[in-house]
């Protein structure tokens, strides 16, 4: 429960107190609370009225924006594949290449040189 509900309930409480023991007669004051219940039914019939042409109108556009993705999906896909497919150059393939193996080299190197490091630490605590 909010903080804003037990505030809520005691005004409307006070409300429906304060109509009961207003000045006007009984008939009056049940025919104000009539009157009003009335207006708000009224009110509320025409706001759902209305709620299923809206919902059936977003309904539309939801299915038309669909079937345009669907219409323009196979372009999409068709352009997508042929900039994945396309090879890259024989060139650029062997540049790439030896840039990995050199990468592979000098990390394998670094990691022999920790290990010597390593064993080196391990032998001087030992001592």
């Amino acid at each position: 429960m909010s903080k804003i509900t037990p505030f809520v309930i005691g005004g409307l409480l006070g409300a429906g107190i304060a109509t009961l023991y207003a000045p006007k007669a009984g008939e009056q004051t049940r025919a104000l609370i009539a009157e009003k219940a009335n207006a708000l039914w009224g009110e509320a019939k025409d706001f759902s009225s209305g709620v299923p042409g809206a919902a059936q109108d977003a309904y539309k556009s939801v299915l038309d924006m669909g079937a345009d993705l669907v219409k323009d999906a196979p372009a999409k896909i068709q352009g997508l594949t042929k900039g994945a497919t396309g090879a890259a150059p024989a060139q650029d393939s062997d540049e790439l290449r030896e840039k990995i193996e050199a990468a592979r080299k000098r990390i394998a190197a670094q990691v022999m040189e920790n290990a010597e490091q390593s064993k080196a630490v391990d032998v001087a605590a030992e001592a």
